[in-house]
């Protein structure tokens, strides 16, 4: 039974330059499953506790965002497709991705996280998966202001 795929592209936009956006980029990632997609806000901040026990603190730098994707299929050509680019001296990028904390496109400079994914079906001689099952990763924002 084929797998049907279903890939559309456009989800994040990536790119080496800050001016990344949704015309200028140089890889495209697709749409993760849904439900595989938190993103999350997080803010550092510089506390302590005083005299009376109150939390004294405040926040150090601005907010970071952090966005993980998941498919539960996905085809081996776009996995490496974006992988390779990944590995071709990108440790740190530009991504160009809708803040939905805030409602709006935003470009940031992101690094790549938790990369995983486990082979689909395997049949040949040469070993490689038809497709790919549980392939996952997470760009997270550097925090550059």
């Amino acid at each position: 039974m084929p797998i049907d795929l279903k890939e559309s592209t456009g989800f994040l936009y990536l790119g080496a330059s800050p001016y990344t956006d949704k015309t200028n980029y140089s890889l495209k990632v697709p749409y993760p499953d849904v439900g595989s997609a938190p993103f999350t806000t997080s803010r550092l901040v510089d506390s302590a506790r005083n005299a009376q026990g109150t939390m004294v603190g405040r926040m150090v730098g601005r907010s970071i965002d952090k966005q993980e994707m998941g498919w539960s299929v996905i085809s081996c050509q776009l996995w490496w497709e974006m992988n390779r680019w990944f590995e071709n001296g990108h440790f740190t990028f530009y991504c160009h991705y809708f803040n939905f904390n805030m409602g709006r496109w935003l470009t940031r400079l992101v690094y790549l996280s938790d990369v995983k994914v486990s082979p689909g079906l395997v049949e040949g001689k040469d070993g490689q998966p038809d497709f790919l099952r549980d392939a996952s990763f997470s760009v997270i924002d550097c925090g550059v202001v």
